[in-house]
């Protein structure tokens, strides 16, 4: 694991703790926004490697193009058409429908942070 690598995370207070901690037990640097807003500028400044979203909370960074391709983790707790429309246009995507699997995340996140889990063929719905 690379410890140089950063993912980002963005969603409700609560889960975003959670799922920090997950991920710094397993040896990655995250980073906790609070907002789209601050969420885009840690995107643009702080080369981030993987953001961890939660949908519809972080719509406004889905929706931008802040994030380019990076590769992008939405957790929502239902598929809805809205989402499947969001995810179509974040090229390096995968969503998860809470309740989150959390052995499958973290092999995702790893996969991704790891490189040999490529999304660049489009999203994932998992």
């Amino acid at each position: 694991m690379s410890n140089t690598k950063k993912i980002l995370i963005l969603d409700e207070s609560g889960f975003s703790k959670v799922c920090s901690a997950i991920l710094n037990d397993k040896g990655y640097q995250t980073t906790l926004a609070i907002s789209s807003e601050e969420a885009a500028k840690f995107v643009s400044a702080n080369g981030i490697s993987l953001i961890v979203s939660s949908y519809p909370y972080a719509l406004p960074l889905l929706r931008s193009k802040a994030i380019k391709d990076i590769p992008t983790i939405v957790l929502s707790d239902e598929l809805s058409s809205e989402l499947i429309e969001t995810m179509k246009r974040i090229r390096n995507s995968v969503c998860f429908v809470k309740p989150l699997d959390f052995e499958r995340f973290k092999y995702i996140v790893h996969g991704i942070i790891n490189g040999y889990l490529n999304l660049s063929g489009g999203n994932i719905i998992a």
